[in-house]
């Protein structure tokens, strides 16, 4: 008996449907926020692409990305100097893995702005489009 491949449609971050080869693995993304419906909301936003991890404890963030192997952090936080420590952890947790950090800008932290964005990939300030948020995962995650 051969079993051909299924093909399961999948939103791309433009809004159109793509077929996705159902034996190709799913790459994974992995979410903190303090706040589980943020969690919640950025997850159902990526699960239909993305194995989607979420935790709302700060201190996993190094755990979970290791441990789940995850292709791509996204980091809802208000930028601190313990943030950055935890940021620079997963850099050099062994292998590249792409960070985009959430935060509402503020002009009297821009120093703190400088030296969050030399940890991250990308800066996404609150709030935001979700289109750009799923446009910027996409080019973190090609293919």
């Amino acid at each position: 008996m051969t079993m051909t491949p299924s093909v399961q449609p999948y939103q791309d971050g433009r809004g159109n449907s793509m077929p996705r080869d159902a034996n190709e693995p799913k790459r994974s993304i992995l979410i903190y926020s303090p706040d589980l419906n943020f969690c919640f909301s950025l997850s159902m936003l990526f699960q239909d692409r993305y194995n989607v991890i979420t935790t709302t404890n700060p201190g996993m963030l190094e755990t979970f990305a290791d441990h789940y192997a995850a292709d791509l952090v996204i980091v809802d936080a208000v930028p601190s100097e313990k943030m950055i420590e935890r940021l620079h952890g997963i850099r050099t947790a062994g292998r590249r893995i792409p960070i985009i950090m959430l935060y509402v800008f503020s002009p009297k932290e821009t120093d703190l702005d400088s030296t969050i964005r030399s940890h991250v990939d990308s800066v996404i300030y609150k709030p935001f489009d979700i289109a750009d948020m799923a446009r910027r995962v996409e080019e973190l995650l090609p293919g």
